[in-house]
């Protein structure tokens, strides 16, 4: 993946970036606080490769978004 402004992770469809589903995805963060932190800041998980990303990141499996709302805060 790499960093980008046009079709980011962050508009993207295989993208969650709620801290339920940061945490889900990597079991023991909650233990060390909440997923939702200034170092965090947008970025999340990408379902379609299962990994931890920068929401700026782009990528050629980019779906188009259904309509969902995405948490902003804790």
């Amino acid at each position: 993946m790499m960093p980008g402004a046009i079709a980011a992770c962050r508009d993207c469809g295989h993208f969650e970036n709620s801290a339920r589903a940061v945490e889900a995805a990597m079991p023991g963060l909650s233990t060390l606080s909440s997923a939702y932190a200034a170092v965090r800041s947008e970025d999340g998980v990408c379902g379609r490769h299962a990994r931890y990303v920068a929401a700026t990141s782009i990528c050629a499996a980019f779906r188009a978004p259904r309509s969902r709302s995405r948490e902003c805060g804790p």
